[in-house]
């Protein structure tokens, strides 16, 4: 066999070898950690980046004279991710902003709004996705979770609603993102603690699709 006909086999070789390692490590990527409070979490209002977040919602209107708003993102979810969420203290409307856009969490009329965030990666992409709890409901209350999906940067609710008591996000020593009942415990809707109660499921990826398991 010729010297160049061996030299362009042999390169042929290499990159095949190089393309399967590439699809190999693509392939076993490894989710990122979920991250979410253990028992209780405790929301501490602040005016970072208000005046930015306002300019950007301003197509919202309050029926409230004293409605102020506020950023109550967690520690844990500014220091992972680009999330940023904005709450009022009146009308419990939030809000996510995320990569310069303002998103909707779902409705808060009637209830408190967001109560719990979590950072999970449960469609292992590598981003992490939103979850969050919240309430809202006039004369029938009820607290539902949600996600937001950086990817297609839309929100997802799921169906099922707790009517006896508000839920939080917690995480387990597996690592499992859960749902817990919870007590509500603050002088106001922005400044809060919410404390888990009982199990009520988690939070999962089955085959394709993000499903809330409601074992409890």
């Amino acid at each position: 066999m010729k010297k160049a006909q061996r030299i362009i086999i042999l390169s042929f070789c290499t990159s095949l070898i190089l393309s399967a390692c590439s699809i190999n490590t693509t392939s076993e990527k490894a989710a990122l950690d979920t991250l979410a409070v253990e028992s209780e979490m405790t929301v501490i209002p602040s005016n970072t980046q208000v005046s930015d977040f306002i300019a950007k919602n301003k197509d919202f209107m309050t029926y409230y004279e004293t409605d102020e708003c506020y950023n109550i993102t967690p520690v844990f979810v500014l220091e992972n991710s680009e999330y940023e969420i904005f709450k009022y203290s009146e009308s419990c409307q939030s809000f996510i902003m995320y990569d310069g856009e303002v998103y909707s969490i779902g409705s808060c009329f009637g209830g408190y709004g967001i109560t719990s965030m979590a950072l999970a990666d449960l469609d292992k992409n590598g981003e992490y996705e939103l979850y969050y709890t919240f309430s809202w409901g006039s004369g029938m209350p009820r607290s539902q979770v949600g996600y937001f999906e950086p990817i297609s940067k839309e929100t997802h609710i799921f169906e099922y609603s707790s009517f006896a008591s508000e839920m939080i996000l917690t995480v387990n020593g597996s690592g499992d993102l859960c749902v817990n009942s919870a007590t509500f415990v603050g002088n106001d809707f922005v400044n809060f603690t919410i404390k888990a109660q009982d199990f009520k499921g988690t939070v999962n990826l089955v085959e394709d699709r993000i499903e809330l398991n409601i074992t409890q």
